[in-house]
Order: C-alpha cells, then sequence, then structure tokens
C-alpha cells in the first residue's frame, strides 16, 4: 500500500479532470465495504469524462 501523503501528492500533481473520493477502511474495503459507493463514483466519473457520444462529436 501506498502511505496516503504520497497519493494525495500525487493526487495534486494530476492533470484535470480528476476527482478524489475518500472512503474509511483499508485497502480492500473498497471492494468488499463501500464496492456501491466506489463503483459507483467510478462510472460517474467515467460517464462524465469518457462519455463516447461526446467524444465522437467533440461536444
Amino acid at each position: 500500500m501506498v502511505p496516503a501523503d504520497l497519493q494525495l501528492a500525487a493526487f495534486e500533481r494530476a492533470l484535470s479532470p480528476k476527482e478524489l473520493v475518500l472512503l474509511p477502511g483499508g485497502h480492500f474495503d473498497a471492494y468488499k465495504v463501500h464496492f456501491e459507493e466506489s463503483s459507483g463514483a467510478a462510472l460517474s466519473w467515467f460517464r462524465t469524462h469518457l462519455d463516447p457520444v461526446a467524444v465522437s462529436t467533440g461536444s
């Protein structure tokens, strides 16, 4: 696992678009305990930023 301070520093350096979702618990809790929240956040981000219609039409 990567320490939280290194993860946050990497996030700050990353270019947009970006979104940070913090969930309590350990590494696998995002998959085992908070799956609905973590997968919902990922799906929402992908739909917003990787919408194939918007990409193909340039809008």
